[in-house]
């Protein structure tokens, strides 16, 4: 898990709870809907990063609009939504999965009290 040093500033929970974990990844569609799907997420350089195969449509909707949000959330009631623009770091070919990372602009997230 890394240090984050520009963006939201994220408290431990938050950092814990959202690294290497699976989070719903949503992306505007070309039709103006979202486009909701679920992505394996994990901390890097201040970033968070998820692979996808090459095809899939939630690459094709980055291309054309970056912004995004990701939702990462459990029980008994926490969540952490992160919304930023994504950035494919590498397009994968064949059976190698792109790279993209998400650099978060804006962080809400809630959780219990005894949580």
């Amino acid at each position: 898990m890394s240090e984050r040093t520009a963006g939201p500033e994220f408290e431990p929970w938050e950092l814990e709870r959202t690294d290497r974990t699976i989070g719903v990844l949503t992306t505007n569609g070309r039709d103006g809907y979202p486009h909701c799907v679920p992505v394996g997420v994990r901390w890097e350089e201040g970033a968070l990063r998820f692979e996808s195969d090459s095809n899939a449509k939630k690459l094709r909707n980055l291309q054309r609009d970056p912004r995004v949000s990701v939702l990462i959330h459990g029980k008994p009631k926490w969540g952490v939504l992160n919304s930023g623009r994504a950035e494919i770091l590498s397009k994968g070919t064949g059976s190698e999965q792109s790279q993209v990372r998400i650099i978060p602009e804006k962080k809400s997230s809630w959780r219990r009290k005894e949580d």
